[in-house]
């Protein structure tokens, strides 16, 4: 009797279980349907090393997402990419789309460096910060010796017109014949001669700022490099 029952459990239970099986079968070839069908759509799918990087698409439509990013199906043409991250070199590249095939592009960004900056800022104050992405203290070095060296032309300038004058006083005052003209030649030398030699010292001054500017502008670049952030 125990034997009967025990097989009529199984008997309806199988049903149960065959319902079971197909609507696990049924799901999974869902899913799988689904994705098939996403991967189809995909026709751009771009990757980069480190990931995170800002994406830029700029062709028939202007785009952009973040990396890794996936890129719809239909876009044609000649389109240009280019990714951005901080602390990374930028990149770019063109590419044709036919709106049929998906492509796959995989980027490596490479990091900036310091010796990249400091030469940078050895050549123009301000560079080697903008470089890194430090736009306010790469406007801040680059207007202060600018600055800097404007004053040196003004200074420079000046020194030249009143050394001049020095020099023509001098002359006048060596062909002069009587004593009158000799001690008024005289008088107009020594202020003539005090007037270059100032001229000279603030030329001499606006001089160093320049150099200080230009120093504290590459050693910030050289000392302070911005760490990565991933």
């Amino acid at each position: 009797m125990t034997n009967l029952k025990d097989k009529r459990r199984v008997w309806s239970s199988g049903p149960l279980i065959g319902l079971i099986i197909i609507m696990v079968f049924f799901f999974s070839q869902a899913a799988f349907a689904q994705e098939e069908e996403k991967k189809s759509e995909a026709g751009l799918v771009i990757t980069s090393v480190p990931s995170g990087a800002t994406i830029f698409l700029e062709g028939e439509y202007s785009l952009n997402a973040t990396t890794p990013a996936t890129l719809p199906l239909n876009l044609k043409g000649k389109y240009k990419i280019r990714a951005l991250k901080e602390g990374y070199e930028g990149w770019s590249t063109s590419i044709w789309l036919d709106g049929t095939t998906p492509k796959l592009i995989s980027i490596n960004l490479a990091p900036k460096t310091r010796l990249k900056g400091a030469l940078r800022s050895a050549i123009v104050p301000g560079w080697g910060q903008y470089y890194y992405g430090e736009k306010k203290k790469s406007f801040l070095f680059s207007f202060a010796t600018l600055g800097a060296a404007a004053a040196f032309v003004v200074a420079d300038n000046d020194f030249s017109n009143k050394n001049d004058a020095y020099v023509s006083a001098r002359n006048d005052y060596a062909t002069a014949t009587n004593v009158e003209d000799k001690y008024r030649l005289k008088q107009i030398l020594d202020e003539k001669q005090r007037q270059a030699y100032d001229a000279e010292n603030v030329r001499g001054t606006t001089l160093v700022l320049v150099g200080v500017a230009w120093g504290f502008n590459l050693l910030d670049a050289i000392v302070f490099y911005p760490s990565l952030k991933e």
